[in-house]
């Protein structure tokens, strides 16, 4: 159990199409069950009449009730709509937002309205916020403004009230080869970009990483890639699981999935235990959705770099969430 207050923790998400999200999100509740974390909210930073369902549906297995946000902002039936699996969890699990409810009163929260609503209410320098999707959430709460909930901008917000940003994002070639990994074997094929980022657009990625005024730490893909967890875990999993079924839907062969998001969210509730973080700087995107770091002082960006064993952090994740 742990021995330090929990970490306050929201998560923005885009769940519904990689596993590696509903892995995640398996990962941050066997974190809270052991006392390490407290998850606040999930947001998602997509639209889609399925994704509010797919997460509670999630959330309810695991035995909580979280608030929970949808980025309205973005058009609905974002992302392919139904999803690698977020309409199957929708439809065959339990959950209060069944897609009728969507965009109605008794349907889920705007994703903004929640963060600064759970912002507002939170003791300053106290948040931790975990993100594994796009980034359009987060450029929303900077270019928000006050309102009824806050007095303050969303970048105000923002910079009092989130001590650390923990985001599964970006590729970085100073200190990574050019190289593709696909469940840890080298595949030879080079990709510039990385998914979150690419997706976010060009628009979005630069202003998030120009204006984002506190501590940015980035889990790259380089760093999930060598890590291929939950191998087997349908398998095992107790039954009426619906992240077993994220993932048989995703994998179909039950071969576990790299590792991008827990990384991530391991990061954020165990800062330091197993990454070195790269020096503090500046990081940025190019027209071709590059990410880059540059020397900045006073720089509140960084990235994660390898400290402990690859195997080791693959057995730490399915102990985890195998509930050992």
């Amino acid at each position: 159990m742990a021995d330090r207050p929990p970490i306050q923790l929201i998560f923005d998400t885009d769940i519904g199409g990689d596993c590696d999200d509903a892995g995640a999100l398996a990962l941050i509740h066997r974190l809270c069950d052991r006392g390490e974390a407290e998850l606040l909210a999930v947001t998602h930073c997509a639209n889609s009449p399925y994704f509010a369902g797919c997460i509670d549906a999630i959330n309810r297995f695991y035995g909580r009730t979280v608030p929970l946000g949808v980025n309205f902002a973005q058009p609905s039936g974002g992302m392919a709509f139904r999803s690698a699996y977020a309409a199957d969890l929708c439809e065959s699990f339990p959950n209060r937002y069944p897609p009728a409810l969507h965009g109605t009163p008794d349907g889920p929260e705007d994703s903004l309205a929640l963060l600064r609503r759970i912002l507002a209410a939170s003791d300053d320098g106290s948040i931790t916020l975990a993100v594994t999707g796009t980034l359009a959430t987060m450029e929303r709460l900077i270019r928000s403004g006050p309102d009824a909930l806050s007095p303050l901008t969303g970048r105000e917000l923002v910079e009092r009230k989130i001590c650390r940003t923990v985001m599964m994002g970006g590729r970085f070639f100073e200190s990574w080869p050019m190289v593709l990994y696909e469940s840890g074997i080298p595949t030879h094929h080079v990709m510039t970009w990385e998914y979150n980022i690419r997706e976010s657009g060009y628009d979005t990625a630069a202003a998030v990483f120009a204006d984002w005024p506190g501590e940015l730490v980035l889990s790259s893909y380089e760093i999930g890639s060598f890590i291929v967890s939950m191998v087997g875990y349908g398998g095992r999993a107790a039954p009426g699981d619906p992240v077993a079924m994220a993932y048989l839907k995703n994998n179909s062969a039950d071969a576990g999935r790299c590792s991008w998001d827990h990384t991530a969210i391991l990061e954020a509730v165990r800062p330091g235990r197993y990454w070195h973080l790269h020096e503090f700087g500046r990081i940025s995107v190019d027209r071709d959705m590059v990410t880059h770091w540059s020397r900045c002082p006073g720089g509140k960006h960084t990235y994660l770099l390898p400290k402990a064993d690859y195997g080791e952090i693959r057995q730490v994740i399915d102990d985890l969430v195998d509930g050992r």
